[in-house]
């Protein structure tokens, strides 16, 4: 009796958030992938405020973000099916081949909000794509040119 007291006072000097599993809140299922690239909104928060968008073009954008999510959602309800049995089997070129796809879905509707931009937004859009590009690359370490950056000795 004594012995399940003192475990009791103990779970209960435990906080709680310590105890229960550790989920992400925008990702309650747990799986990778909805969360993770940027694929949850057309342009990441910090993008937007670079932009500084007008009433007339943030009305735009909206729709296009309400269409991109929609888009998304689709797409991975087609391409989960597919993903669950070949994750098991370890095959990545199906892993490659559905970020590719979308890679494009993302670019198809970058490609609709250039036109709702001025000349010094796309290139503020374009400089930060660009970056977003460069940090992917430097965290998976697939940029050639991140890992070369010293020469090659000359003997």
């Amino acid at each position: 009796m004594k012995r399940g007291m003192l475990i009791a006072c103990l779970i209960g000097l435990v906080p709680p958030s310590a105890r229960a599993p550790r989920m992400n809140p925008a990702n309650p299922t747990g799986q990778h992938g909805s969360t993770r690239g940027g694929m949850d909104n057309l342009l990441p928060p910090h993008v937007l405020e670079k932009l500084a968008l007008t009433a007339d073009q943030k009305t735009k954008y909206d729709a296009l973000n309400a269409s991109f999510k929609n888009d998304v959602a689709k797409w991975r309800s087609s391409h989960n099916s597919g993903t669950e049995s070949s994750s098991s089997t370890g095959s990545t070129n199906n892993v490659s081949s559905n970020r590719k796809g979308l890679r494009e879905l993302h670019k198809g509707y970058i490609d609709q909000l250039r036109p709702i931009l001025s000349s010094d937004q796309t290139a503020t859009l374009d400089k930060a794509l660009e970056n977003m590009r460069n940090n992917r690359a430097s965290h998976s370490g697939t940029n050639s040119v991140a890992k070369s950056s010293t020469p090659p000795a000359n003997n």
